[in-house]
């Protein structure tokens, strides 16, 4: 790829850039999902709209993950509490 062609693409987000997203959506997954969608909607580069929307789809999978684990941790604590008073 030509050095023309590569800055007409754009470039991406550079790597304290990802690293930041990477930290808010292991920690903050719902505000990097808003983030993510928000700056995805007025950002004319289409490397950073795809790499915005990668960290949209990961933060709300990481969200689903979380969910998951709960439901199951709280039906395993229900269904011990009611074999208790069984």
């Amino acid at each position: 790829m030509s050095e023309l062609s590569r800055s007409e693409s754009g470039s991406g987000y550079d790597g304290a850039a990802v690293l930041g997203g990477v930290l808010a959506t292991v920690f903050f997954p719902l505000i990097s999902l808003i983030a993510a969608l928000l700056l995805q909607g007025s950002q004319p580069d289409p490397v950073k709209r795809g790499q915005l929307r990668t960290w949209a789809k990961v933060s709300a999978g990481w969200i689903a993950v979380q969910v998951i684990f709960f439901v199951f941790i709280f039906i395993a604590i229900a269904s011990m509490a009611s074999g208790l008073h069984g």
